[in-house]
């Protein structure tokens, strides 16, 4: 629920929420979409891939329906840096967990948006691959500047993170101890 009040995708009862001093429920259905797709990356636990397009169509979607074509040399680096490079023409059934995963993230920063929002990035995967994932969305953090919202029930993800908040009884509260 936090994650979609602070993304958009769902709006409160009451109160704002305030983006470059916009608020962003005073927006309507087509410019909240624009303003997702062109300031927040989303990463879902379930990846949300399409499955009729190849790895690549999948992470620049967010563009196209922009009517933008992507920055080719970026996308390199990026599917570079997430190791998914040599799997761009392959359909998401093709693809492991992990690798999915990959392309789910790389479609989230396409963009080059604000903030990037991960819910349970790591949910659907094994260990090994989950660990992967989350280095990769540290190094990319560190990289590339971006502010990282990582939703997750798992505590060793959580103290990866600088600050960390917990819900509890539905209210929301900063952990100030380690």
């Amino acid at each position: 629920t936090l994650l979609h009040l602070l993304s958009g995708l769902d709006k409160p009862t009451s109160g704002s929420l305030t983006y470059d001093g916009k608020d962003i429920y005073r927006f309507n259905d087509k410019e909240l979409s624009s303003f997702r797709r062109r300031r927040i990356g989303f990463i879902f636990q379930q990846f949300n891939l399409l499955p009729v397009l190849t790895a690549k169509e999948n992470i620049i979607m967010p563009l196209l329906l922009d009517k933008k074509q992507p920055d080719e040399v970026y996308l390199n680096q990026l599917t570079e840096l997430l190791g998914i490079r040599e799997r761009l023409t392959h359909l998401p059934h093709e693809l492991s967990g992990g690798q999915q995963q990959r392309v789910a993230i790389a479609r989230a920063l396409i963009a080059k948006p604000d903030i990037i929002f991960a819910d349970e990035p790591t949910g659907n995967l094994d260990s090994k691959s989950g660990g992967e994932v989350m280095e990769m969305l540290q190094s990319i953090w560190k990289k590339m500047g971006k502010t990282l919202v990582i939703i997750t029930h798992d505590s060793r993800i959580a103290r990866m993170a600088d600050r960390q908040f917990v819900i509890v009884d539905g209210v929301l509260s900063e952990v100030t101890e380690r």
